[in-house]
């Protein structure tokens, strides 16, 4: 599993078929009818017609098939909402990458392209032109992921969700019914969010220290200026997120002071419509140094007494007073298993 609609399969065959390509075109609507005997293919037709089958007309799927997971994805991605598409070698992979834009890449966001813009580089021809070294030296350790994007290299191997390490990170996101640029409607679902963050934490017994906190901006017809876009049914979002360390912990309230702070330094004023936080650098919080602060214990009763309630009578039935009046937000059950990579 990649994401809540998105998956990864390795197939048992050795290579692809050898006559197996795209044609891809300015509109990117054809596909190399060679592939239609070829069994790859056959396996991803067989997926598509049981959706359509099983599920209805309404749902769809895209399908890339590729040599890694880097251009599997990037393939998947090339004729949405119906397509199928084979990127069957590198040379091939060279050749998508030359006609997509930086970010249609799984790995590069606004941020980062923003940095290799200001480095003169505007696509992956020229990004294959910079030097190892040069990479090194302004992305650090993910500078040799760009090296190999643009490159069509990915060495990550396919790890079945029950096969996976230790959580990284824990977060929460909310999408908010309407456009807001009401600073304190902003931070009562942020202050919501972080209270998420902290009880999932804290249900797992694990202290984090990396803050990360992101938004996107009101839909923008295509046309309109934005920060970092994507495209989205004729038009773009725009958004932006940065991340911010702290001293371990797992009290919602610490997370949100670094958070906010986080987002008053991105935020233009703009209406936005979703905002979310995550946490990282986790670990175990036992063993932990005991404190003896009168403060601090009181404070840690309080959060006890908090969990204690909620997790009786549910979500926010006991809340801090900035929190009245507040929109209503509940965590719901995950259908797709994830909480089974927490092992702590």
């Amino acid at each position: 599993m990649f994401s809540i609609d998105e998956c990864f399969l390795e197939l048992p065959f050795s290579v692809i078929p050898a006559n197996a390509g795209i044609q891809l075109n300015e509109s990117r609507s054809e596909l190399d009818p060679r592939l239609r005997g070829d069994d790859l293919v056959k396996v991803a037709q067989d997926i598509k017609s049981r959706i359509r089958s099983e599920i209805g007309e309404w749902i769809r799927c895209s399908i890339g098939i590729s040599y890694n997971k880097l251009m599997a994805k990037l393939a998947g991605s090339l004729q949405k909402p119906d397509g199928l598409v084979v990127i069957p070698n590198q040379k091939e992979a060279i050749k998508v990458l030359d006609k997509i834009e930086l970010d249609e890449i799984c790995g590069i966001g606004g941020r980062i392209k923003k940095r290799l813009n200001n480095m003169g580089v505007f696509g992956f021809k020229q990004l294959r032109y910079v030097p190892l070294e040069a990479l090194l030296a302004s992305f650090k350790s993910y500078g040799q992921i760009l090296y190999n994007m643009a490159r069509g290299i990915d060495y990550s191997p396919i790890i079945p969700f029950y096969e996976k390490g230790e959580v990284k990170s824990v977060g929460h996101r909310h999408t908010i019914d309407h456009d807001t640029n009401d600073p304190a409607e902003i931070k009562q679902i942020l202050l919501k969010l972080t209270e998420l963050v902290a009880r999932r934490l804290r249900a797992k017994k694990m202290v984090g220290k990396t803050v990360h906190c992101w938004y996107r901006q009101a839909f923008h017809l295509r046309g309109e200026p934005s920060i970092s876009t994507s495209a989205h049914l004729g038009g773009v979002f725009s958004g932006d997120g940065m991340q911010m360390t702290i001293s371990y912990s797992n009290d919602g309230l610490a997370i949100f002071h670094a958070a906010w702070k986080i987002f008053q330094k991105l935020w233009n004023e703009d209406k936005i419509r979703m905002v979310g936080v995550s946490i990282s650098n986790l670990k175990s919080q036992n063993p932990q140094n005991l404190s003896l602060l009168e403060d601090f214990l009181t404070q840690e009763k309080i959060i006890q007494t908090m969990d204690k309630i909620n997790d009786k009578f549910g979500e926010f039935t006991l809340h801090r007073g900035i929190l009245l009046g507040s929109q209503k937000m509940s965590r719901k059950p995950n259908p797709f298993l994830a909480d089974r990579r927490f092992k702590l």
